[in-house]
């Protein structure tokens, strides 16, 4: 059977029909290296045009076919869109690996109500609660020309991605100092690291839906580098000395972000302001559609809303984390397991999103044996 397949791809009329095939058997695992190369090394000795390749890329050879890939800002095709089949054999389509908490309209109403803050007590608190009040959230203001009562698109895009940027670094930080600090002391992390590795990604994730909407230019990526190579080493150097204080400074960070998102709902839903103009109209992307499980008509006001309710989230947390001893066991770890049943019942793409959450049946509880795969 396989050596008549071989010689069907050799006798084939098309060399991308040949290349395909002889892929797709190597990634079965039917087709050796060797193999794979004798049956391309006749299409690679065919003398064909060479392809015209937009300026600023670079062409690799595949180590299978020999056929050229191209890496570029306009030549890289998404694996999506590409012929090729998925090394794994599944569907080629996207699923967040890590579950997010699922927002209802009421749950996000509720939360625009009231912003509460924390009123620092001690000494750490005070320092963490003066260098972001004051020092980074008036620093940024002046810096993007931020005007609270009636900002201007272009301040809110610059603002938003070097926020998101900067945001998704203290979670990853603070999982990584608890999951070595887990090996080197050979004990347990009581449910820690899921939380700050979920923050962490809910973070990244705001930031890859604003990159859908907003173009970041030259400079902007300069300053998030910068941004993130400064913040990783002090906030790491925190952790280590104080892990509190990390919390506490991630929560502040929090209560301003969830402040800028509540002024930002205000103005895109007041007729008159610089939002209003320019962002009432604007559809939501799909990937927030999906990641959110939002309709499919959902609007970017709609996703600035979940944005706003993920940042509370965040403040709630590490403020609880703050107060808590280092091996204390994580009170979320059920939240975590709730938020992943009901999403296991929603729509996961933008084609079902029609589709509505019906069951009126409560979650169970989880069990001993659930909660403690959070270890």
């Amino acid at each position: 059977m396989l050596a008549s397949t071989r010689r069907a791809i050799a006798s084939a009329p098309s060399k991308t029909i040949r290349r395909s095939a002889t892929c797709r058997l190597y990634i079965q695992g039917r087709l050796s290296l060797f193999g794979a190369s004798r049956l391309c090394a006749g299409t690679r000795s065919v003398a064909t045009e060479q392809p015209h390749r937009p300026p600023n890329t670079r062409a690799q050879n595949c180590p299978i076919t020999g056929e050229e890939v191209r890496e570029g800002t306009r030549s890289m095709m998404h694996f999506r869109d590409s012929p090729h089949s998925h090394p794994l054999n599944v569907p080629k389509a996207w699923k967040n690996p890590m579950q997010n908490h699922v927002w209802e309209s009421h749950e996000i109403e509720e939360r625009l109500k009231s912003l509460p803050t924390h009123t620092p007590e001690t000494l750490s608190d005070k320092i963490m609660h003066f260098l972001v009040k004051t020092v980074l959230y008036n620093g940024f203001n002046r810096i993007t020309g931020f005007d609270k009562e009636n900002p201007t698109a272009r301040s809110c895009e610059w603002r938003l991605i070097i926020l998101e940027s900067v945001a998704g670094v203290p979670g990853m930080v603070a999982a990584c100092m608890r999951h070595f600090r887990s090996l080197r002391t050979l004990k347990r992390d009581y449910g820690w690291i899921h939380t700050l590795l979920e923050e962490a990604e809910n973070e990244r994730m705001h930031l890859l839906v604003c990159l859908k909407m907003f173009n970041a230019g030259m400079f902007t990526r300069t300053m998030v580098a910068v941004a993130q190579y400064t913040m990783v080493g002090f906030l790491g150097l925190m952790y280590i000395i104080h892990p509190k204080a990390l919390h506490r400074f991630v929560g502040y960070l929090e209560e301003t972000a969830s402040d800028t998102y509540a002024n930002l709902i205000r103005s895109v839903q007041t007729p008159g302001t610089h939002l209003h103009r320019d962002w009432s109209g604007l559809r939501a992307p799909s990937i927030a559609v999906n990641y959110w499980r939002m309709e499919e008509n959902a609007m970017w006001l709609d996703v600035l809303k979940n944005l706003f309710a993920d940042e509370t989230n965040h403040r709630d947390v590490n403020h609880t984390f703050a107060t808590m001893k280092s091996d204390d066991p994580n009170p979320f770890v059920n939240k975590h397991l709730e938020d992943a049943a009901k999403a296991w019942r929603l729509p996961t793409d933008v084609s079902d999103s029609n589709a509505k959450y019906t069951s009126k049946s409560r979650l169970a509880e989880p069990d001993n044996a659930s909660t403690a795969a959070f270890r």
